[in-house]
């Protein structure tokens, strides 16, 4: 055990306990009564930062502690109105002719009955100490009663007049109108004048207007423009990382997950579930999603449709009483399961989903009663089997999405979306609108107006050439794709993978519409397609459904911003 030196330890000891005085102070009678071996003491000490911090905080807390606190004075705060009123009170009576209107006349009565009303509280009357320790030499009884009710060191008078007040103008988005109340009147008095001379687009007669929620965004737009996000760090890693390493961990895991034993399990346990509240009425389970289609991560949720009583071919643009009704008896079987544990029931939605978690497995799952979900994860299968290209790049657009934070708005399904529109433009994909234009009309299955269903030729018979995937190869696909979609005009035009054609105009796009989508939109007014939103993504299948409709402007300007910057940073490495 090492002991310090007794001088150097006792000055830092700032709190110690009788026993470490005992024995400290027999180590320095030892040292002065005997002729044992004491060890030297250094010549020089090394003090760390620790220890003069403590010196320092030890040395102020004892400064503290000598100096004499300040104690609090008494002000309350009635008395400091009323000084301010009566200030204003001798301005205006010091006027030749002093006036009285009603709203004066009614105004002064009520703080009369205020005043008599805070009266009749009976408040407890508090005594300065000077009067107080004169009352003390004068009674010895009164100076008990005035105890009772309180001395305190009260403000001096003439601090009142340190306080100056500030009036501004809500209606004049908080305008400062002047430190006098002769000006605040005079500004209401005038109707709020507008204090710049200049003709302003946004008066009318001198008096400001309320800036609308147009002029509002308009501002953000144009203050967010100037402030370019720069590309978060995670995406960065990924782009400038090399491209092998990130497909041969995502690629094997998104190939996996297209099919595993644990699918089989939930459907069954579904099933088992499920078919005993609708016996009159068939039970079919179908898995769909990125999982299904091989883009998927470990994160990823299962989605499913559960198709109760035949109701695949059935189309609803917004969920009917009767889906709702279904969706809250299914929501009622899962809490009572022990199989599966609910996360949320989003029934607002456009299409309602419960989010539960199937225990057994530990596979996350969104359950629904919509069955185009199940038509999407279709198309994209055939589009992945057929030109594998395009699984590479969605996988890849699907991380880098993660990774700038913009799943709250653009989902993966769109991105996987406008990774197929740009692959037919560069005619490596076929348009979906051929694929459907093959089927006989006898043979076409349908959601609602929609045609689910399409031809599945290979890439030779439709003339289009399948490319050989390799690295270098991917990695100047996705160098254009950001480049395309960085310099994409989205107020002109729409990404289109139905038609698959370059620049499609978006206020001549409903006219070149099919005839199904054209009856349907007559008599559905309400449920057109989206044309007015900032981005325009088309669904290919459900011809109605705008997928990025959620996006709003601020949203497009970052992932516009942050595909120029990707593009930059593909182009250098």
């Amino acid at each position: 055990m090492r002991i310090e030196d007794i001088n150097t330890f006792w000055t830092d000891k700032a709190d110690y306990s009788d026993a470490e005085r005992l024995f400290y102070e027999g180590i320095a009678v030892s040292r002065s009564g005997s002729n044992e071996y004491v060890r030297p003491v250094p010549t020089a000490v090394k003090t760390t930062k620790k220890s003069k911090k403590r010196k320092a905080m030890a040395e102020n807390q004892q400064q503290q502690q000598q100096q004499p606190q300040k104690s609090l004075l008494y002000l309350n705060p009635l008395t400091l109105e009323a000084s301010f009123f009566l200030d204003t009170l001798e301005c205006v009576s010091r006027q030749s002719q002093v006036q009285l209107d009603p709203h004066l006349a009614h105004l002064l009565e009520r703080i009369v009955v205020g005043i008599e009303n805070y009266l009749d509280k009976k408040p407890t009357y508090i005594v300065p100490k000077e009067t107080q320790q004169q009352q003390v030499a004068a009674n010895d009884q009164a100076a008990t009663a005035t105890v009772a009710g309180g001395s305190v060191n009260f403000v001096p008078p003439n601090e009142f007049a340190k306080i100056k007040r500030t009036f501004n103008c809500t209606a004049c988005t908080h305008r400062i109108v002047g430190t006098t109340i002769a000006k605040a009147v005079a500004h209401l008095a005038e109707q709020h004048p507008n204090p710049n001379p200049n003709p302003n687009p946004n008066t009318i007669n001198g008096q400001r207007l309320a800036q609308t929620k147009q002029e509002k965004k308009l501002a953000e737009v144009e203050a967010r423009s100037k402030n370019t996000l720069q590309l978060p760090k995670k995406a960065k890693a990924l782009v400038s990382a090399d491209i092998t390493c990130m497909f041969k961990d995502k690629y094997q895991v998104a190939d996996k997950l297209k099919v595993m034993p644990e699918y089989d399990d939930i459907e069954r346990d579904l099933c088992k579930l499920i078919a005993p509240s609708f016996a009159n009425q068939p039970v079919r389970i179908y898995k769909f999603g990125s999982r299904i289609t091989g883009i998927g991560s470990c994160s990823s949720d299962l989605d499913v449709f559960v198709d109760i009583g035949n109701k695949f071919h059935k189309f609803e643009h917004r969920a009917s009483k009767e889906t709702i009704s279904k969706l809250r008896v299914l929501r009622g079987l899962f809490c009572a399961s022990n199989e599966w544990r609910i996360i949320n029931v989003i029934e607002q939605a456009r299409v309602p989903i419960i989010k539960t978690c199937h225990l057994p497995s530990g596979i996350e799952c969104d359950i629904c009663l919509n069955s185009l979900g199940f038509c999407n994860t279709n198309l994209l299968k055939y589009l992945f089997e057929a030109q594998p290209l395009v699984q590479y790049m969605c996988i890849y657009v699907k991380t880098w999405l993660e990774r700038c934070r913009l799943t709250e708005q653009i989902s993966t399904y769109s991105m996987a979306l406008m990774v197929i529109y740009f692959l037919q433009l560069k005619q490596l994909l076929p348009a979906i609108a051929l694929l459907q234009l093959d089927e006989s009309v006898s043979a076409k299955q349908r959601v609602g107006p929609w045609v689910a269903n399409f031809t599945q030729k290979s890439l030779n018979d439709l003339k289009i050439k399948q490319i050989e995937v390799t690295v270098s190869l991917i990695k100047e696909n996705m160098r254009d794709l950001f480049k395309f979609y960085a310099t994409f005009n989205y107020e002109r035009f729409v990404v289109c993978p139905y038609f698959g054609q370059q620049n499609i105009q978006i206020s001549n796009y409903e006219k070149s519409m099919p005839k199904r989508y054209l009856d349907y939109a007559c008599q559905n007014p309400e449920t057109v397609l989206q044309l007015r939103k900032p981005m325009v993504v088309q669904d290919p299948i459900q011809l109605n459904h705008n997928v990025t409709k959620a996006v709003t402007k601020n949203g497009l300007q970052t992932f516009v911003d942050y595909c120029a910057q990707t593009t930059a940073l593909l182009a250098d490495s």
